[in-house]
């Protein structure tokens, strides 16, 4: 009996009853206020004295949501069973890996206070840019949508109603209008499957393309391909690099776990290949400069006037700084553009629905205009 009751332990201590897969982030949708609430307090409390078992204990009751208050239990669990606060983090896997490093090295340097800090303010940083996002494409996107709707609607419902007064109208009718009345006729025969098998398929294309793991690098170089969308990206990407990376060199963590940290923070493959391409170097005794040189189109991930303000704060000794002020110059940057986003995007939405309602009434009206000229 003792010997099960082990395995069940140690099956709980490798599997904790809180922890979910990293390949289902979305699991995580709709923690961010409260996430955000539980790091910053805890770092709060830690400063102010407390052990981790009682800055746990003391977040615990304004939590809401109940898998929130599992996740503190957890914790406490593991935190009181002599697992260190890091390790306990990993377990969840509530929260991202470089979240979880940059616990690890404030713990083991005795500085968890200032890197819990650290993790608040990077959470926020992103927070406020996915918001800033979202709502830049709220209204294009709500014109998209419902066009799309509309016009399989009108297509589904109208068209074939439309095709046998074109059919009947005799001559020859026009090659757009011959594939508005296929379309009709194919939707009249066949919409009932057709029209939610195309959306399901649909799904499953953005899903394979920008979510699933192993494909996903297909839509990131769809994205960073498009002019605009590619340029804010880059913004992005250098602001939580500067500000990362040069908040972590300041707090005293060691280049590599700094950079394992900017790595594992990274949206986006071909950038985390990068990280670890400086990693590599960095480890090898090269520098930044001659890591920049050596890589193949590093201006695509880091612009060339930003290079050279690395490179010279690496040798003036003042690297921290320099990054630190690159994060904050980027992230202004990245808040005008995405101002500006919705700007740039609201005529290309409306140029596109544009386009597809005047073919569809070229092709409609083309052959009602003949028959009108031969009656005259």
């Amino acid at each position: 009996m003792d010997t099960v009751k082990i395995r069940k332990r140690q099956e709980e201590d490798e599997n904790p009853p809180f922890a979910y897969h990293s390949g289902w982030p979305y699991l995580n949708i709709g923690f961010g206020d409260e996430k955000d609430y539980f790091i910053e307090n805890l770092s709060l409390l830690i400063a102010a004295g407390l052990g981790v078992t009682a800055a746990l204990s003391a977040i615990k009751p304004a939590l809401k949501k109940r898998r929130m208050i599992r996740l503190v239990d957890t914790l406490l669990t593991l935190v009181n069973s002599g697992v260190p606060l890091w390790k306990a983090f990993a377990q969840t896997n509530f929260f991202p890996p470089r979240v979880v490093g940059v616990l690890k090295a404030g713990e083991e340097s005795g500085r968890l206070p200032e890197h819990l800090n650290l993790v608040s303010i990077q959470q926020h940083k992103e927070r406020v840019f996915a918001s800033r996002v979202r709502s830049a494409l709220l209204y294009p996107g709500i014109i998209l949508i419902v066009a799309i709707v509309v016009g399989v609607g009108s297509a589904w419902y109208t068209l074939p109603k439309i095709t046998s007064a074109l059919e009947a109208s005799g001559g020859q009718l026009p090659l757009m209008t011959r594939i508005i009345i296929g379309l009709g006729n194919f939707l009249a025969h066949d919409g009932i499957w057709a029209v939610p098998l195309a959306t399901i398929l649909f799904l499953a294309l953005i899903y394979f393309i920008f979510v699933y793991r192993t494909t996903k690098f297909i839509g990131e170089h769809i994205i960073l391909f498009l002019p605009g969308i590619k340029k804010l990206l880059q913004g992005v990407e250098v602001a939580r690099f500067g500000f990362l990376f040069g908040a972590m060199l300041s707090a005293g963590i060691p280049v590599n776990d700094a950079l394992d940290s900017v790595r594992d923070g990274s949206s986006f493959s071909t950038y985390k290949k990068f990280y670890q391409y400086m990693k590599d170097n960095v480890a090898a005794g090269n520098s930044l400069e001659n890591i920049f040189k050596s890589y193949k189109k590093s201006d695509k991930f880091i612009p060339s006037p930003m290079q050279q303000l690395i490179i010279a704060g690496e040798k003036s000794g003042k690297l921290p700084d320099v990054l630190l002020k690159i994060g904050q110059i980027f992230e202004e940057k990245t808040e005008t553009m995405t101002r500006d986003l919705a700007t740039v995007l609201e005529p290309i939405v409306l140029l596109f629905v544009g386009a597809i309602v005047t073919i569809v009434a070229l092709g409609v009206l083309s052959p009602i205009y003949s028959l009108v000229n031969q009656i005259q």
